[in-house]
């Protein structure tokens, strides 16, 4: 079976503790690693990449210090090296101007984080079905 990678970009250490909860809950044999904000995705992805270890699959919140969501997924999406990740927004606002932006700037998905637990199961038990069985993932 292939291990799938999701890296996070959150700075909210509660939230991080029920996303890594979760997954180990639902058990989805995917390795998850988190960064509090966007310079650190920038700097971790750009150190991933010169070792050939990209990951799968990326959750970004949009408010984030240093460098937020909105202005990293224009990074990717405008690097040739990362813009083929899927990059989904997980984030506490649901504000039509914010899901516009996102979709406009290449998000696959943007998706309010659940308010509860369970919800927030069923979202990764999901998001991890159809990523890593449904989709078909570029082994960049």
């Amino acid at each position: 079976m292939k291990k799938y990678s999701i890296l996070i970009a959150d700075d909210d250490p509660d939230d991080q503790f029920l996303i890594q909860t979760a997954f180990e809950e639902i058990n989805t044999h995917c390795s998850i690693d988190f960064v509090h904000d966007g310079e650190q995705l920038q700097n971790k992805l750009k150190d991933l990449s010169k070792v050939g270890k990209l990951p799968h699959l990326l959750l970004m919140d949009l408010n984030m210090p240093k460098i937020d969501g909105r202005s990293l997924l224009v990074w990717l999406k405008k690097n040739k090296d990362f813009r083929h990740i899927p990059a989904l927004i997980l984030s506490t606002s649901g504000a039509e101007e914010e899901v516009k932006n996102a979709y406009a700037n290449g998000a696959a998905a943007y998706v309010v984080k659940p308010a509860e637990y369970n919800a927030l199961l069923a979202f990764l038990e999901n998001l991890t079905r159809f990523y890593f069985g449904s989709a078909t993932l570029s082994s960049y």
